[in-house]
Parts: C-alpha cells; sequence; structure tokens
C-alpha cells in the first residue's frame, strides 16, 4: 500500500497526512501497526483516501466521506483469499476514485421510522461508465447517524470528481 499512496501522492495534485488518530473511525477498535495515512486531494469535489494499517487483517481503507473497506476482506484461513486478487481489488477501487469513478449517497425516505435511511456506493467500470457497475454497497444507517451524515437533507449525493493531475504527471503522460 506504501508504493501505491508512493505513486497517488507522485502523480496527483493531494496533501498528505500521516498521524495516529487521524481517522477516528477507520482506526476503531483495530490494532495499529504503523500511523494512519490521508490523501487529501486539492480539489475538495475529489474524493479523499485514508489507510488504516492494521495488524489483522491488514488495511482498512476510507474511500470518499463514508465508505471502509478492509483488506483481506476478512483475513483468516478458512476464506482463503489470495494476496493478487486483494490486490487488485485494492487497485481497482483506487483507481475508480481517481478517475472520479465513485459515488456516495445518503437517503431518508420521507416515510421513515425514525429518521433512518439509506447508504449506497457506487464504483463503476471505466469501459461503460455508470451503466456498469464494478462494485455497490447498500447499507441500513440509523435515524441520528443518517441525519448527521446528509446535512439534515433528505438526500445527499457525493458524484466525486477524477483526481487532477500534476504537472510533471501531464508531461510524462505526452511523451
Amino acid at each position: 500500500m506504501l508504493v501505491i499512496i508512493g505513486r497517488l501522492e507522485n502523480d496527483f495534485e493531494v496533501e498528505r497526512t500521516e498521524r495516529r488518530g487521524l481517522d477516528e473511525e477507520l482506526e476503531k477498535g483495530q490494532n495499529l501497526a504503523r500511523p494512519d495515512v490521508a490523501l487529501t486531494p486539492n480539489d475538495s469535489d475529489a474524493a479523499p483516501i485514508a489507510v488504516a494499517f492494521t495488524t489483522f487483517p491488514g488495511l482498512h481503507v476510507r474511500f470518499g466521506r463514508w465508505y471502509i473497506e478492509p483488506f483481506p476482506d476478512c483475513g483468516c484461513d478458512a476464506c482463503d483469499e489470495s494476496t493478487g486478487d486483494e490486490i487488485e481489488r485494492l487497485g481497482d477501487m483506487v483507481d475508480d476514485v481517481t478517475a472520479g469513478r465513485f459515488r456516495e449517497t445518503i437517503e431518508i425516505p420521507a416515510l421513515s421510522f425514525m429518521g433512518s435511511g439509506w447508504r449506497e456506493t457506487r464504483f463503476w467500470s471505466p469501459d461503460d461508465g455508470r451503466n456498469s457497475t464494478r462494485f455497490r454497497s447498500r447499507s441500513r444507517v440509523e435515524g441520528l447517524r443518517a441525519r448527521e451524515m446528509s446535512e439534515g437533507r433528505r438526500r445527499l449525493d457525493l458524484n466525486w470528481k477524477p483526481w487532477r493531475l500534476r504537472e510533471t504527471t501531464k508531461k510524462r503522460q505526452v511523451c
């Protein structure tokens, strides 16, 4: 992951922050192996990425504002997840975020009991745009938390933009 972080920091206009306690929700209940790292794009319309390096299963990564994913997904011997597959899955998600193929939504239905809502996350393939969902997650969010996340609105859509390339990266791509 440090190689991926280095590449992202080198290629894109981002600010790197590294310290323990950077993201309490990401760290919650985890034994940390080293300080967290966050990459925040200079464009506030582009999704940040934060990484907690844990002793088990290995990484917890926050994409955007709310979506957290562990790598490997489980880490137990019975699941037998391959390192190669997990690296590919992480790389695909990072590529989708940096390319602006990532969306987060909070919705509180008008007739929702106690104001609970739904959180949806989508990553999509570069091949077919939004019509080709690579990964989609939908889960219930309890009342107060849903209202906090939606900033008091019935619906909040975060259609994250692509990360801006550094000028040196643009020049390398032309050559």
